[in-house]
């Protein structure tokens, strides 16, 4: 069905960028909110893979980066965003030395190029946070807009079929072999992708503004479980276990309301689990987990032993497939057909970027995620930050969780949502009396 549009969308979804550009102005607001409220179209491909594969968020970015270049380079010396900026130049370095030096330099280039979209996203985000205090709400109805409108996609796939798609042909693992199970991929290619998704957006709408009417909080409490429910029909265990953990958070940090209102929605969630009979993932696939594990074991002490042989810059980025190709060629899966198929990611996304930056571009990838946590945390213990942070460290620490097992950050709109995450958290208002919480 959509899969026969996919030709069109990008083109449309340039389009209406266009029309945001002329009936909303040419600002930053304007492009980031855009972005935001149409995230599940960031991820379709303008061109080929021959010509870079480009996606419409690269697209996005770089006439943002052309047409408001004076925002951009527009200085602060009071802002706080400085460090980032540096662990991106420094990210930079090593992208390009390592490419240089690794025995697959070709994807040098397109590799920097394409790790620029989202520092001028998060850039741009982060900035307008600090000029406007009220951004970050606007931000995060926009998010919520996105993901109304990725679950309501996904329960129009369950009924009419997985036909209903942005793909024409979907991730091996849409269908479990052993237990003959349906892992819904959503919006998304991959269902452990699309959960992850799920569990991170799934926080935002536990984040109700001062004085929402009731019919906005039920609305808000009613997608936070669909999104619950969407976790359960993509089948992944990871997702749903970076949730928990996430939620376990949330009741220790936020205010009394969410303990209470998460503890009643778990519950209704557990019943709808139930009345609604959906057989498709995660508690059912729960007795295959050790021979998964095990499997799992494998590639990951493989994926260790080629970054202890590459220490420093790693053997260049986008260059795991070519590595176990030429290297450690039993690395594959035996698809349909007796079609060979070899990893290009160790299952497991932490993995994946040591191999192929090596341990200095590791360190800087785990500083980008642990410092906002760490911030957050710390300002909130001082009461700087209002309590309802906790919601956007949940939802960083569910996907650090669930990058565990599968390296997702390919996809932009998951990769959009964990810089978002990380800029809701370190440009979060401070002392600002129109984000304090609904009081008990």
């Amino acid at each position: 069905m959509l899969d026969k549009l996919i030709v069109i969308i990008p083109g449309i979804t340039l389009l209406l960028f266009v029309l945001n550009i002329f009936y909303k102005g040419n600002t930053v607001q304007s492009c980031i909110i855009f972005i935001l409220s149409l995230l599940p179209l960031m991820d379709i491909k303008i061109t080929p893979e021959a010509f870079g594969g480009f996606k419409t968020f690269d697209a996005i970015c770089f006439y943002s980066f052309i047409f408001l270049f004076k925002d951009f380079i527009t200085i602060n010396i009071k802002s706080r965003n400085n460090f980032y900026f540096m662990l991106f130049v420094l990210l930079g370095i090593i992208i390009l030395l390592g490419g240089l030096s690794s025995e697959f330099p070709g994807k040098t280039w397109l590799s920097l190029i394409k790790a620029l979209p989202i520092f001028i996203f998060a850039r741009f985000f982060m900035t307008e946070c600090y000029k406007d205090g009220t951004f970050h709400l606007k931000a995060i109805k926009a998010l919520k807009v996105s993901y109304m409108v990725a679950i309501v996609f996904l329960c129009i796939q369950r009924v009419v079929g997985l036909k209903f798609t942005f793909y024409p042909g979907l991730s091996p693992n849409t269908f479990d072999p052993i237990f003959h199970l349906i892992r819904y991929p959503g919006i998304f290619y991959d269902a452990q992708a699309h959960g992850q998704f799920l569990a991170m957006g799934s926080f935002l709408f536990l984040y109700i503004e001062k004085g929402a009417t009731r019919k906005n909080i039920i609305i808000n409490y009613t997608f936070f479980v669909l999104a619950i429910i969407g976790m359960n029909m993509a089948g992944s265990r990871a997702a749903f276990g970076g949730f928990a953990i996430g939620l376990l958070l949330v009741f220790f940090m936020a205010a009394k309301n969410y303990r209470i209102y998460g503890l009643i929605f778990l519950v209704l969630s557990y019943f709808a689990f139930t009345l609604i009979s959906i057989h498709t993932g995660v508690f059912d696939r729960a007795k295959n987990i050790s021979d998964d594990l095990t499997f799992r074991q494998n590639i990951w002490k493989e994926a260790f032993d080629i970054s202890k042989q590459h220490p420093y810059l790693g053997i260049g980025a986008n260059n795991y497939q070519s590595f176990v190709i030429r290297h450690n060629q039993d690395q594959y899966l035996e698809i349909e057909d007796g079609q060979l198929v070899y990893f290009d990611q160790p299952e497991n996304g932490y993995l994946k970027i040591m191999v192929e930056l090596g341990f200095i571009g590791f360190a800087i990838f785990l500083l980008f995620l642990l410092v906002p946590l760490i911030k957050g945390l710390l300002l909130f213990i001082r009461n700087v930050y209002d309590k309802r942070v906790a919601l956007f460290m949940a939802s960083l620490i569910s996907f650090l969780v669930a990058f565990n097992t599968v390296y997702s950050i390919f996809d932009n709109r998951l990769l959009i949502m964990v810089a978002s995450m990380v800029v809701l958290i370190v440009a979060y208002p401070v002392n600002n009396d129109a984000n304090e919480l609904v009081e008990d």
